[in-house]
């Protein structure tokens, strides 16, 4: 008999630690873990909280793209890494479609009107504030939508005013555009470009402005908006 319960007994002890040191530990890592992710997703939703203003912001569409963008990499917790990411691929296909029918208007708009110059200005101002998010100046800063606006209408002033081969007037708008946003595109490279042409005695030649032309479409034209490009191609040739 005693032989037969020696093996019975061990059978028994070895199924007792078993469940004590493996199936026990084995639980009380994975409830660890559930309440650890359960922790991290609580803090990470109190740092959400820092955003909720970009977040909920109804035409920041670029800034909440960038925000999601940004918490679907560094978010800890799987599942709410996941939910940003789901949301940055909504956000993602929204800013394209913007940015794609700010161009189809910026291409048929008739500018021969006033309504259609001012369309224009419109178009290209929402498409260069939603391109320029996160580029021009960090999303989590207080930006100055009244400087970015002025510093887009003078911009535009200036390339006009070059189409009308005023040179002067044109330095002076790209002046009140970098001054009212600094490093604002080229503007200031277009300005110093500009002053250093000013004293030429082939100013009012067509030559002289051809070559105006061509320097910028070559060498200052990062940012600038496809219906300036196409009138300085233009008159270039």
């Amino acid at each position: 008999m005693e032989n037969k319960e020696a093996p019975e007994k061990s059978k028994i002890d070895f199924i007792k630690w078993f469940i004590n040191t493996v199936v026990i530990g084995l639980l009380t890592f994975f409830f660890s873990w559930v309440l650890d992710e359960r922790k991290q997703g609580v803090e990470e939703i109190k740092v959400y909280n820092t955003y909720v203003e970009l977040i909920t912001k109804v035409d920041g569409l670029a800034e909440r793209r960038l925000l999601a963008e940004f918490f679907s990499n560094v978010t800890v917790s799987g599942q709410l890494k996941e939910g940003w990411k789901d949301y940055y691929d909504i956000l993602d296909k929204q800013y394209k479609n913007e940015i794609a029918k700010q161009d189809l208007i910026i291409s048929k708009t008739d500018t021969t009107t006033i309504e259609g110059k001012f369309e224009l200005e419109k178009a290209i101002l929402k498409k260069s504030k939603i391109e320029g998010t996160g580029v021009i100046s960090p999303i989590i800063t207080k930006l100055n939508p009244q400087n970015f606006k002025l510093a887009l209408q003078k911009e535009l002033e200036g390339f006009s005013l070059l189409i009308d081969k005023d040179i002067e007037g044109a330095i002076l708008a790209f002046s009140e555009s970098e001054n009212a946003y600094n490093s604002f595109h080229q503007v200031y490279e277009i300005e110093k470009y500009l002053k250093s042409k000013l004293q030429s005695e082939e100013v009012k030649s067509d030559e002289f402005w051809k070559i105006i032309y061509k320097d910028l479409l070559e060498k200052y034209s990062w940012k600038m908006p496809k219906i300036i490009k196409f009138k300085l191609e233009k008159f270039s040739k």
